[in-house]
């Protein structure tokens, strides 16, 4: 999998800017598929103020070695402040090699995924990432780098070694992740059994329902 180049190009261009949000999304949908994307968001002054594009980002990407990789691009408005970016999709070959990380505990009823650190480590190649221009991964965090792996698993989440449980998705901070160097996983641990939308499923159609009909009612 080519990881390398592509982690080291976003550090680079991390190191311009100081605000840049980053989120990294894999949803394990059962133990046979799982998707992941990458969502990359810059402020918007910073393709003025370093006469780039985002179509000029989609190139770069693709020069290094991401050319399989669909993209969609981002704008978001978050604290009054207007941010562009990019959504890069996984091709089917990534999301396959997920599938090695889920294992299944039948008594139990669970379903655990175990992803270890060095492939972690490789995906962003902190070797070569942990000292750029001075710069260090503790450096951009302080620089405002907001990184996050975001990890949604099929059923209820029971348990995790790392990060918090928000709305049944794992959040675990990126940085915090990458610099330290006592824990050698990422353990998930969710329940064998699918969430039952149902009753949210059935409000939201009786409402749309009601509304339906005093839409009716009001053009009689």
């Amino acid at each position: 999998m080519k990881y390398r180049n592509y982690g080291l190009f976003i550090v680079l261009l991390l190191l311009l800017t100081g605000c840049v949000k980053g989120d990294v999304n894999i949803e394990f949908s059962n133990e046979k598929k799982a998707n992941m994307d990458v969502e990359i968001l810059f402020p918007e002054n910073f393709f003025i103020s370093y006469n780039t594009s985002i179509n000029e980002l989609k190139n770069k990407l693709n020069e290094n070695g991401l050319q399989d990789w669909k993209s969609e691009e981002l704008k978001e408005s978050i604290n009054g402040v207007t941010y562009l970016g990019l959504k890069v999709i996984a091709p089917e070959s990534i999301n396959k090699s997920l599938i090695s990380f889920v294992k299944i505990d039948n008594n139990e009823k669970n379903f655990q995924v175990e992803i270890d650190m060095n492939a972690v480590n490789e995906l962003y190649n902190t070797s070569e990432l942990k000292d750029i221009d001075n710069y260090s991964l503790s450096n951009l965090k302080t620089m405002g780098l907001d990184l996050d792996l975001n990890i949604t698993m099929p059923g209820m989440i029971k348990e995790t070694n790392l990060g918090d449980i928000d709305d049944n998705i794992v959040k675990i901070n990126l940085l915090d992740l990458l610099t330290q160097d006592k824990i050698s996983s990422i353990s998930i641990i969710s329940t064998n059994e699918q969430k039952n939308n149902f009753p949210v499923n059935s409000l939201i159609i009786i409402s749309l329902l009601v509304i339906l009909y005093f839409i009716i009612r009001k053009s009689k």
